[in-house]
């Protein structure tokens, strides 16, 4: 959607195809909304109305709440009041921020939309490219979750409102499942019978919207979406997901096994693709950047050129919505920083019993396990914490000097883009302990760059293959929930996921759920960037856009790169991704 309001104006609002999107108009307000709202008719009973359409619900919730509204509305969206009686914009993007909101000013007043092509497609947006921004993508670092990779367009982050008024503009959070200011709501053990049904309208949510699929693979995330998701389509009616797995070549990644058991033990039709099959006989790190050139930011997934035709299988086949089990890794999960608050009460116990779970649940050996629990999550966090209460002078020169050392010589040769960096490695939300390290870590899970940017990919994936897509994981009320659930509850029987590690090991008894350790693919990752990536580099000429952006030295990143490919600098071959997306994003825009 795209939106503006000036003073004496209605808001107005574009789809991303461009046809005009519904308004409403009463006392003075106006009203835009693009996405979905959830309990519409619980909402409209509450607001005594009888209609379910989403955007007269919202004005209505506004000229009842004002801009307390934001709280009282849950669902995918971004919505937008223009309030002609205060002179004021009002904009809001959704809990979780699975629907995007990006905003720009220009002459003439703000201009929003959920589109990012869409709104640097309005007159008067710059598309001048945020230099710093991208530079800071390649030192793996996203210091403002508001801007964007263009100087003149920034987002309204997940949970957070927009308003501008005769003072300005301004975005605050207005949700929070434990704000740093109050005490938590934690979680009691005979609350913990709330789980399965919060899951299950975590599901019929997406649910609502039509037939569904779900990405099917063999972790305890997506296959619990899937049981839940069986269960209650059968006894509601929509009927049983549509499975839809990829089967990888890596057989430390390759998942078949369980996918086709998962499905033939819940009934579902079950789509199969093979991994070369779903690439058409492409290299995928070619495919990856062919998509990332097209895309409204940088691709981060390089798994998306795989998935895209699945998606695209499950819309020839009827689905009108997919679910993944995205969010299961940040909400199911304990974060290792428990240890630092475990070590600061002198709880061993507590440290034994993290240690042993995190072993038993990740492919990690035991000593690589204790150093994680003792050192990198419990007391170096314990000393920067430390550090920071008696010496904070001193431990902020320490945290710059280090991030800048953390800027590779081969990232911002001029002068002025490296001067930037520098006055930027301060820059971003700085998080206190006052709650603890693991509730500090749960904010940042909220706040964080990345969150935005998962979600929006998420939701431009869906866009372009026809389908919504959700992450029931994600569902606001089931984040409240998990957020709140103390960390002895999430691992109980010694294993992470506890939660739904119970309901899988019970419902699949030949699967081995119980003793299930996550999957990765790693390997798979680093060789197909060692033996694609060699040639994709070849034959593309390098980083001659980042290098004419001034972003990159190219003689110097040429020679980092080579040292992957021969095998001597394999601890940066994580980098080479964010190298070949972002470059093959850049060129397009430079030309």
């Amino acid at each position: 959607m795209a939106t503006e309001a000036a003073a004496g104006s209605s808001p107005r609002l574009l789809r991303t195809d461009g046809a005009p999107a519904a308004a409403v108009e009463l006392n003075g307000c106006a009203a835009v909304f693009d996405g979905v709202l959830h309990d519409r008719a619980e909402l409209g009973r509450e607001l005594g109305l009888e209609t379910t359409a989403e955007v007269e619900l919202v004005l209505a919730a506004y000229l009842r709440w004002g801009d307390d509204a934001a709280e009282h509305l849950s669902g995918t969206f971004a919505w937008a009041v223009w309030d002609g009686r205060q002179e004021k914009l009002f904009a809001v993007r959704d809990q979780v921020g699975a629907w995007p909101l990006f905003y720009a000013e220009r002459e003439g007043g703000l201009v929003l939309s959920s589109s990012l092509d869409a709104l640097l497609g309005e007159p008067g947006v710059s598309r001048e490219l945020n230099r710093a921004a991208l530079a800071d993508h390649l030192c793996n670092r996203w210091p403002d979750p508001g801007e964007t990779y263009y100087e003149a367009v920034r987002r309204v982050p997940p949970g957070h409102a927009l308003r501008q008024d005769r003072s300005g503009v301004g975005v605050y959070r207005y949700w929070n499942p434990a704000p740093p200011d109050r005490p938590v709501r934690w979680v009691e053990r005979d609350e913990l019978e709330r789980f399965e049904a919060l899951m299950e309208q975590a599901v019929a949510r997406p649910l609502e919207l039509g037939s569904a699929g779900i990405f099917l693979s063999g972790g305890l995330d997506s296959v619990s979406v899937a049981a839940v998701a069986t269960d209650y389509g059968r006894r509601s009616g929509p009927g049983a997901p549509l499975g839809l797995s990829v089967a990888f070549p890596d057989v430390e990644a390759n998942e078949e096994a369980v996918q086709k058991g998962v499905a033939a033990q819940l009934g579902l039709e079950h789509v199969m693709l093979d991994f070369d099959q779903a690439l058409g006989g492409k290299s995928l790190l070619a495919a990856a950047a062919a998509a990332s050139a097209s895309w409204p930011q940088p691709l981060a997934n390089i798994w998306y050129p795989v998935y895209r035709p699945l998606a695209e299988e499950g819309v020839r086949r009827g689905c009108r919505v997919i679910m993944t089990g995205g969010g299961g890794d940040e909400w199911l999960s304990v974060s290792p920083f428990l240890a630092a608050d475990l070590m600061r009460r002198g709880d061993v116990r507590g440290l034994y019993r993290l240690w042993t779970t995190m072993h038993r649940s990740f492919s990690l050996s035991r000593r690589a396990t204790l150093r994680s629990v003792l050192w990198t999550f419990g007391s170096r966090p314990l000393l920067a914490a430390t550090a920071k209460r008696r010496a904070p002078r001193t431990l902020a020169a320490f945290r710059k000097r280090r991030r800048l050392r953390l800027v590779p010589d081969w990232v911002a040769p001029d002068p002025s883009l490296r001067a930037e960096l520098e006055s930027r490695a301060d820059a971003g939300a700085e998080y206190g302990y006052e709650q603890g390290f693991y509730l500090r870590e749960g904010q940042l899970s909220l706040d964080h760059s990345l969150v935005s940017l998962e979600m929006e990919e998420l939701h431009e994936s869906g866009r372009r293959s026809g389908v919504a897509m959700r992450m029931p994981f994600w569902d606001p009320d089931l984040v409240d929930f998990l957020y709140r659930t103390p960390p002895e509850l999430l691992t109980e029987g010694g294993r992470s996921k506890s939660l739904v590690r119970r309901l899988l090991e019970h419902r699949f008894p030949e699967l081995g759920f119980e003793r299930h350790r996550k999957v990765l693919a790693t390997n798979f990752f680093v060789r197909i960037m060692v033996e694609e990536g060699r040639e994709l580099w070849r034959t593309t000429d390098g980083p001659f856009a980042l290098e004419a952006a001034g972003i990159v030295d190219k003689s110097r990143l040429n020679s980092l790169v080579r040292g992957i490919f021969d095998g001597t600098q394999m601890e940066e071959v994580s980098r080479l991704w964010n190298l070949i997306s972002l470059e093959a994003w850049l060129r397009p825009r430079t030309r």
